[in-house]
């Protein structure tokens, strides 16, 4: 098992290498896959309300994986919205995106938080669609234009909810 631990990104501190891994991991598919380095620079860099937390391989001190959230979103009429959670190829199921998860859903229940956690996957990416589900989110009935997107489920819960199902979860595997 990879030695790996799981920090919060601060936009202030961020280092260019930092970055440039962030974006490596965001491109890892190819760049028509991920998010433009502009766009990754707008969520991680410049947007001082999104909140950002990374899987780190403590061997290499490389980022491996990363998410990203928005506790101010407009979706689904308030929630904390994740707007990017991507694993690099070479540690998908580990149960990164997992931990990712749970350490954002700690990170908000501990502060209080009362606002339901929402995300949006491609409907043919069944490997996400299981994790959300696996984790305690259900997919919702489109409530606003945000949410109306033929190619996208939008799926929700509440924080706590959550947070409860993951740990339960990360306790139940053997480690």
């Amino acid at each position: 098992m990879k030695d790996l631990k799981y920090v919060k990104l601060n936009r202030e501190t961020l280092t260019l290498d930092q970055f440039r891994q962030i974006l490596e991991v965001e491109q890892a598919d190819g760049e028509d896959n991920g998010y433009s380095k502009e766009i990754v620079k707008e969520i991680y860099v410049t947007d001082p309300k999104n909140i950002n937390f990374a899987c780190v391989d403590a061997e290499t001190n490389q980022i491996v994986a990363h998410i990203a959230t928005n506790p101010q979103s407009k979706r689904r009429n308030g929630s904390v919205f994740v707007i990017n959670l991507v694993v690099s190829p070479n540690y998908r199921r580990l149960g990164i995106a997992q931990n990712l998860l749970l350490t954002a859903t700690k990170h908000y229940a501990e502060m209080g938080t009362q606002l339901p956690m929402s995300i949006s996957v491609d409907k043919d990416n069944l490997p996400a669609i299981n994790l959300y589900k696996k984790v305690g989110f259900e997919i919702m009935d489109p409530i606003c234009e945000a949410d109306e997107d033929g190619e996208q489920y939008i799926l929700a819960a509440p924080i706590e909810i959550l947070n409860k199902k993951m740990e339960k979860l990360k306790n139940g595997k053997t480690q």
